[in-house]
């Protein structure tokens, strides 16, 4: 019974993840739901994720109306599996085999080209086993090879060892971490969308059982008490899922580029929290909250999917450009810009935005792009002296409808002054 389960959520804002994960579980091919160690309770808690999984499987009907690659309810039960309830390095080595790492391992090992992404919301013990497991079963080159295939964002460390552990002994490892930015979620920005009355008028009430199953948020920030309490949306692991939304806006693989999860800066194959500034501020929380509307709008209308038919819900544009995505060009050239083709899946009025996204560009200076609320736009490649420099230029298209929804190509702009 979700209704009695949800007042033993002592950190809820993973259920409230899991339950916009599952909203998105058809742009993803989901191979695991890990129950795994956290501070709050002793154990873990499989049944929490089944509990959640099942008010999933009580509106999988009304989703397939709006996109029929949404899993069943039973193909997702049958991802769930057990991790370690505890963590710790002194949980990683012989005989600390679990059936999650197990389960790592099995699905890495398919013969599937693809990467195998892991958000880690808690103590990632069961990927360092794994990790250690075949490093020691395997040759160098086959455990490297092992290692190529998965792709990590974790949300911190989660009070556990392994996760520097993991970053130390495997730098070949393609890991992001983020510390501050998932605080995007629910700190700065516009907190209207956030509060407690968004959540029961766009989430709980009337949005069926998955609705019912999101637990409002009433606690204090668990990494700082000194910032004070969070009321409504926490999702403090929600930026995991974000920054893999195939919405156009980012590149998985690209994490300096920015995405709805956030901005990350680093060397070789792991990265840390970028800096964005937004709207006059500066931080870290900024690469995340600057995308807010967006999200939040997304989130609205696919809670509406649980329940409405095609045409009454929304859905997102699809944004098309007319050109390359890539454009190299000389100092001084014009530069034009075309969102020609775009379209929109019912029908609604459509609205262009190109903006120069100057935080993640290795241009800095200020960039003058005419007609930038029109589905074609251009500016003037501005002057640059010895080495070439990009210009990330953003694309969002949004429809008019309830709740307005956002979709996006990104051009990169580099100018070579040597051309």
């Amino acid at each position: 019974d979700i209704s009695s389960l949800k007042g033993s959520f002592k950190e809820p804002d993973d259920t409230q993840s899991l339950v916009r994960l599952l909203l998105y579980a058809n742009d993803f091919e989901l191979e695991g739901l890990i129950a795994t160690y956290t501070v709050h309770w002793e154990g873990i808690k499989p049944e929490y994720i089944e509990a959640i999984v099942r008010a999933y499987g009580q509106v999988h009907s009304n989703l397939l109306l709006h996109d029929s690659r949404y899993p069943s309810g039973e193909a997702l039960l049958n991802c769930i599996k057990a991790g370690n309830p505890k963590c710790g390095m002194d949980q990683v080595g012989p005989g600390k085999d679990t059936e999650a790492s197990d389960w790592i391992i099995q699905v890495v090992d398919r013969p599937d080209p693809r990467p195998v992404w892991i958000l880690v919301w808690g103590a990632p013990t069961d990927l360092a086993q794994a990790l250690w497991r075949v490093s020691q079963e395997r040759s160098p080159e086959e455990a490297a090879r092992f290692r190529s295939k998965i792709r990590v964002y974790a949300i911190g460390d989660q009070y556990d060892k392994s996760g520097p552990w993991i970053r130390k002994n495997y730098p070949d490892l393609f890991y992001i971490t983020c510390y501050r930015a998932m605080r995007g979620m629910y700190r700065d920005g516009d907190p209207a969308l956030v509060s407690p009355e968004w959540v029961e008028a766009h989430v709980c009430r009337d949005h069926g059982p998955l609705g019912e199953a999101y637990p409002v948020y009433d606690g204090w920030d668990i990494f700082s008490r000194r910032l004070g309490k969070v009321r409504g949306i926490k999702e403090g692991d929600t930026p995991s899922l974000l920054y893999l939304i195939p919405n156009g806006l980012g590149d998985p693989m690209k994490p300096a580029w920015g995405s709805w999860g956030g901005r990350f800066e680093g060397y070789g194959t792991q990265y840390f929290d970028a800096m964005d500034t937004f709207e006059g501020k500066t931080s870290e929380m900024a690469t995340v909250y600057r995308w807010r509307q967006a999200y939040q709008a997304d989130f609205q209308a696919r809670m509406d999917w649980c329940v409405k038919s095609f045409k009454e819900a929304n859905h997102a544009p699809v944004a098309q450009l007319e050109h390359e995505s890539h454009i190299t060009v000389a100092p001084g050239e014009l530069v034009e810009l075309s969102a020609a083709g775009s379209y929109d899946l019912d029908g609604d009025e459509l609205t262009y935005k190109w903006e120069f996204y100057r935080d993640c560009s290795s241009y800095r200076d200020e960039l003058l792009i005419r007609d930038s609320n029109s589905k074609k736009a251009h500016f003037i490649a501005p002057e640059v002296v010895y080495f070439p420099r990009d210009i990330h230029i953003v694309l969002t298209v949004r429809d008019k409808g309830q709740p307005g929804l956002s979709n996006y190509k990104r051009v990169v702009v580099t100018v070579d002054p040597n051309r």
